[in-house]
This record gives structure tokens, sequence and C-alpha cells, in this order.
């Protein structure tokens, strides 16, 4: 029997509204979840994200954020996560953690993160990973040690992260290689994921989190298709879909969207990774997708530029220095409520750490506002 409870509440066309259960924390879909990579949401206490104080009255909390991996493997390590009794007791947060397997970061080690020159972005004239049949070995971006991720290794660290919603390991295939390297490569992900799932149904019970296969491929919809055949008979509780954020333009991840999204389980949850800007969201939610994940409105926050209906507002332009209207006159999040663009500028300009703060509490507050609008939307319908 599934741990994770998820029902159905209302459909128009392809798009849903769902509710989602999972060790004693409810929440409805769909849902846009910020990302704390490193067991935090860069420059926010958790708490504020379920405090009406800081993201408004009008929303309900945020009860699920993602966490990541490949850099919680790395630092502080797994096995002291698990000391601490896991990362909701490390972080002191008491809601839902999804983490991802911590592929991409391993594989973008290897052709990823080559540059032109052929030399890594760390200026190294190797590859720091490697994919074998076993697993993929890569290096350590703090110190060069060599570290090595089993697919059923992979899913025993995130048991020791404690994390409610685990991400299966899976080859993310780099843009421009050939479609027999990427062939290949989808097989392996296909025999990785077989030998998780193994691993991981003997241990469900006792185990707090749940289990998602992911659906890669590029943009090739046969391979697709394939992919989505083979890896929904191991979505027990719900499958992902990845590989449509990772430089391909909007046109051509708009079209993967629509060919995925209405051919993943009915009854599963949907999770596709990595999209955070409005078109797509919405996109996305008009072909049955459920969940979300991206770092651009906080790395957007990093860099002075906040989220609006008329576009992204960097504010450190001159033109904010004596506007002393609100952000978004439309939110009662904290940044909006007390603060103008005036004194957001000044921040900005003076390289304040509340700017980073304050603008990543305005752009969680404008896709998580956004998701709910149209969930209201499509009750209303």
């Amino acid at each position: 029997m599934s741990k994770l409870s998820f029902r159905v509440l209302k459909t128009r066309w392809n798009a849903r509204v769902g509710e989602i259960e999972l060790n004693g924390v409810k929440l409805t879909t769909p849902i846009f979840m910020p990302v704390g990579t490193k067991a935090t949401v860069k420059g926010i206490v958790l708490d504020m994200l379920r405090d009406p104080h800081y993201m408004g009255s009008k929303l309900p909390p945020i009860n699920l954020i993602l966490a990541n991996t490949f850099h919680l493997y790395l630092r502080p390590g797994d096995e002291l996560i698990k000391e601490a009794g896991g990362l909701h007791r490390f972080e002191n947060r008491d809601q839902l953690i999804l983490t991802d397997s911590g592929g991409f970061q391993a594989f973008s080690l290897g052709s990823w993160g080559k540059s032109r020159e052929g030399t890594s972005q760390w200026g190294r004239k190797k590859p720091l990973s490697k994919i074998t049949e076993e697993g993929v070995k890569f290096r350590s971006i703090h110190d060069g040690s060599q570290h090595f991720f089993s697919p059923e290794g992979c899913v025993d660290i995130q048991r020791n992260l404690g994390s409610d919603i685990m991400m299966m390991l899976d080859v993310c295939s780099p843009p421009g290689i050939s479609q027999k390297k990427f062939y290949q490569q989808m097989q392996i992900t296909h025999r990785w994921a077989k030998r998780q799932y193994e691993h991981f149904m003997p241990q469900y019970d006792e185990a707090r989190g749940v289990l998602f296969p992911i659906v890669q491929w590029g943009l090739y919809e046969d391979f697709r298709q394939e992919s989505i055949d083979v890896l929904s008979q191991y979505a027990e509780d719900g499958i992902a879909v990845g590989g449509v954020s990772v430089g391909e333009s909007p046109a051509d991840v708009a079209r993967v969207v629509s060919f995925v999204g209405p051919k993943l389980p009915a009854d599963k949850l949907h999770y596709l990774m990595g999209v955070g800007t409005e078109e797509m969201i919405r996109h996305a939610i008009d072909n049955g997708f459920d969940m979300f994940d991206c770092v651009l409105p906080t790395r957007l926050a990093r860099h002075g530029v906040a989220m609006t209906k008329q576009g992204n507002i960097k504010l450190s332009n001159a033109k904010y220095k004596n506007d002393h209207s609100p952000l978004d006159p439309e939110s009662d999040c904290i940044t909006s409520r007390n603060y103008t663009k005036a004194y957001l500028h000044h921040l900005v300009r003076e390289n304040e750490m509340l700017a980073s703060t304050l603008l990543s509490l305005h752009n969680i507050w404008y896709l998580h506002n956004l998701v709910e609008s149209i969930k209201q939307e499509i009750l209303a319908s």
C-alpha cells in the first residue's frame, strides 16, 4: 500500500488540482518548491516560509522544499546528518523535504563541465566524473577526493538524509551528444531504476520517504515514450521529468512538456524538475504537472532582481532611487507590505545582505502566489 496518499480533486482538461498526504503533512497541488540546496534556502530562516508575517496571510504556508543530495553528501556528510536525526532535525523543519539524487551535479563534472577549450569549469583538463554500468565516479568539488554514487548507494544516502521524497539516480545526458549515445545512456538509467526499485521496496514500510524515477532523454519523443513506458512500473508514488531546463530553447522545452505530461501515470504525482518561469509553470500545469522547483527566484534575488507581472525588475537601476511605491501592490508579503522600491534600491546598491533576503521572500511569494492562483482557477472552472 502506498504511504503517499494522492488524490485528484478537480481537473480542467489535463490540468489538475490534487491533495497529498505524507508523513502527517497535507498539502494541495500544484505546488512550487523553494530550493534549499545545502539544507537552507539561501538568506532565509526557514520558519519565514510558513509565517504569514513574512509570506502574507492570503496564501497557505509553504510545506515542501528541496535539498541537494550531492552537496549534502560532500558537506557536512549524510552520516553526520543521520546522527543529527535527519534533515528535519538538522535544519529544524517539521514539514516535507524532497531530495534530488545528486546525479545532475555529479554528471556536470564530466562533459557538462567542459568549456569550449576542453577544460572543466574548475580549470582541469580532464572531466571530474565518469559513468560506468555500476554508477558514477566523481571527484569532490572541494578537495578533489574520489567518490562513487551507485544507484543503491544513492538511495541509502537519501535515507540517511531522512528525506520524504527521494529521486532515483539517473544519467542526465548533456545536450549535443549523438542519438546513439543518448539511447545507450537511457538504457543504463532503466537498468539503474530497476536496481534501485528492487533495493528500496523491501525497505519501503520502514523508510520515511518515497522514491520517484526520472524520465530524461532530451528532445527525442520516441525515447521519452520508451522511458515513460519502462519507468512507470517503478513509479510507486510518483514520477519526475528532467532534462527540460538545461539549455534547450523555450519552444523545445514546451514541446517536450506537452508530449510527456499527458502520458504519465494519471494516478501518480508528476514532478517537473528545474522549472521556475511563469510561462513554463503555466504550460506545465496545463499539461498535468503537479510539482516544480527552481533556483531562479533566489538567484535573481541575490542579483537584485524582483519577479513581477510586468516582468523582472532590476532594482539597482537609477530610476528606482526615488520610487516610493511598493514592489507589488497586490502582495502582502513583508517585502511589498513594509518596504518601497527606493529602499530596496538602496539596499541593493549598498550590497546589504537584507536585500537578498527581502527579494528572495518576494520572489518565492510571487511563484507561490502564481501556482495558488492557477489552482483556484482550476477549482472554479
